[in-house]
């Protein structure tokens, strides 16, 4: 692949990236847990977009299936914490059991070969077809985030006491929020099945140590003190942090190869949490 292309399929996917950041920003941050049901999400939308797309299916009814899907697998985990009681990490290693049954049925009949399944697009012409879809959900999601229903997704997080005190239902609101989290991670994955023409049931591992160390990373870009400047500094996060693991991976390019990726995200979370904390410290002795 030319370096220009290679550039380009590098930002087409920090952008597809960058829907993973805002959703595991929704349940790490406004709604203070952890959600695991991601990595399977994600791995369920490009399988399920794949697939589709294999069966002759129209490719934009295969993003929006898989978006319906990914929105269900995270109301399924909202559910077993509401009515059950489970711990968020229970919860969603549950989802992710059910949800591996499922994937590896689907993974069947692949593959997608080597064509792109929007009908053989360019890596340019890959990045356009994101960036339009990013720039969309990014706006839906700003707007929700700024208004009084994110507002009530922000107290749930904050305490099940100040959450009745508020009136706030949180069982639907701990429902919409899940299921919209997984909703953009599968879009995410089907995205990823575009650009990639493959799927596999374990394309989503390393989605929750990514989104995390995309919160931190555009904490660093942004002195994030409201709501919007968290959104904005997480997308960017996003975008570059996954730009620059997938830089360092590309063959083309630097050239450490794929099987590295996990391991470099590791290594970089690692390293942005230690700074995170010693920036604290540092706060900490000043006052």
């Amino acid at each position: 692949m030319p370096v220009v292309d290679s550039i380009f399929y590098i930002l087409a996917f920090g952008l597809a990236f960058s829907l993973v950041g805002l959703g595991i920003f929704l349940s790490n941050k406004v709604f203070k847990l952890v959600d695991l049901t991601c990595e399977s999400s994600f791995a369920l939308g490009a399988c399920v977009y794949g697939s589709m797309v294999l069966a002759g299916m129209n490719p934009m009814i295969a993003i929006i299936t898989s978006m319906f899907l990914g929105y269900i697998a995270g109301a399924i985990t909202a559910s077993f914490i509401n009515y059950i009681k489970l711990d968020a990490i229970v919860a969603s290693l549950l989802t992710i059991g059910g949800l591996q049954s499922l994937l590896t049925k689907l993974v069947e009949v692949r593959r997608v070969n080597s064509f792109t399944v929007f009908g053989n697009l360019s890596p340019i012409s890959n990045f356009i077809l994101v960036l339009m879809i990013v720039c969309v959900v990014l706006f839906l999601f700003y707007r929700l985030m700024i208004s009084e229903y994110g507002l009530s997704m922000r107290i749930y997080g904050d305490g099940e006491i100040i959450t009745e005190s508020m009136g706030v239902n949180g069982i639907r609101v701990l429902s919409f929020g899940l299921g919209l989290e997984n909703l953009l991670c599968a879009l995410a994955g089907a995205l990823v099945a575009q650009m990639t023409g493959d799927f596999s049931v374990n394309m989503g591992s390393g989605c929750i140590i990514f989104g995390i160390s995309a919160i931190i990373f555009g904490s660093k870009i942004f002195n994030s003190t409201n709501i919007k400047t968290a959104v904005i500094g997480t997308f960017l996060g996003a975008v570059c942090y996954q730009a620059a693991i997938k830089l360092v991976v590309s063959k083309e390019l630097i050239g450490v190869g794929d099987e590295y990726t996990n391991v470099l995200m590791a290594i970089t979370l690692i390293m942005l949490v230690a700074l995170k904390r010693s920036n604290y410290t540092d706060d900490t002795r000043e006052n």
